[in-house]
């Protein structure tokens, strides 16, 4: 905790006392002051940090629930579905967990601004493997390979949960006759809140601190949607260091927050998976 309460220390201090140590101010009895924090949000210092934070929200909001909602069906498929090819599947998806996002953010931008496309010249034509949609710039772009990444580790995690449940309920259910579904909604996704929120929380943290993945999809094509993350780039040093810290601070706080709210499912998720 040292290094964070060095920069909020920072982001309440007044220059040209930023020269000297962060700790100076506690010895010395400074005075603090929010001047950083104004500047931070004011829209003339940074172009609007704020909106650099709902950019950042409506990456994270996304890249966080859709890897829950279709990692909690693929696990309950897995787990409780049977059907020809489940463990071969189970072992392949686990397999993508080791490969890195970076290998793919270069042919993932070049398949989002012009397509992806397979030349067959023993037959003279070309075939489409992936349209051009023009995502290149916009915030789809960044938050699809968040999703992409994060569903493997996501079916991983619900998969090993989901087969905890007792069998004895599950055959319960179905001996009354309810469907798939209706195990799933009533039964097996409530059981599975502790685990879900706790990896709602990994994937949120992940997403909301993303920075190659923005840089990259978006870079300067866009400033608009530009996250929080770049932005913070854009403040001037020295004298934009206390300015640095406060939106440094705004922006953590946010992730602080989500997990100051899950903080019980979060640790009830780590007992469950250590059970």
């Amino acid at each position: 905790t040292l290094p964070t309460a060095g920069f909020v220390v920072v982001s309440l201090r007044r220059w040209p006392s930023q020269q000297s140590g962060w700790w100076t101010d506690l010895l010395n009895n400074e005075t603090w002051t929010l001047d950083a924090y104004r500047a931070a949000l004011s829209v003339s210092v940074n172009n609007s940090f704020v909106e650099s934070m709902f950019n950042s929200l409506a990456i994270s909001l996304p890249a966080t629930l859709i890897p829950l909602f279709l990692g909690s069906l693929a696990a309950y498929a897995i787990g409780w579905i049977p059907f020809r090819g489940k463990t071969t599947l189970f072992f392949g998806m686990i397999a993508l967990i080791a490969l890195p996002i970076q290998a793919a953010l270069i042919p993932l931008l070049q398949a989002f601004s012009g397509g992806a496309h397979l030349s067959l010249p023993a037959i003279g034509k070309t075939v489409t493997l992936f349209p051009d949609l023009g995502l290149a710039g916009k915030l789809p772009a960044v938050w699809l390979p968040l999703v992409g990444f994060a569903l493997p580790f996501s079916i991983f995690l619900l998969t090993v949960a989901i087969t905890q449940l007792p069998s004895s309920l599950i055959d319960a259910a179905r001996a009354d006759g309810a469907s798939h579904m209706q195990v799933f909604w009533r039964i097996a996704l409530p059981l599975l809140t502790p685990t879900l929120a706790g990896l709602g929380v990994l994937l949120f943290l992940w997403s909301w601190n993303d920075y190659l993945v923005g840089l990259t999809m978006i870079g300067g094509g866009n400033p608009e949607a530009l996250p929080a993350t770049i932005r913070l780039v854009a403040y001037s040093v020295p004298t934009g260091g206390s300015a640095i810290a406060a939106a440094a601070c705004l922006h953590s706080a946010v992730s602080i927050g989500v997990f100051l709210v899950l903080q019980r499912y979060f640790a009830r998720s780590i007992v469950l998976s250590a059970e």
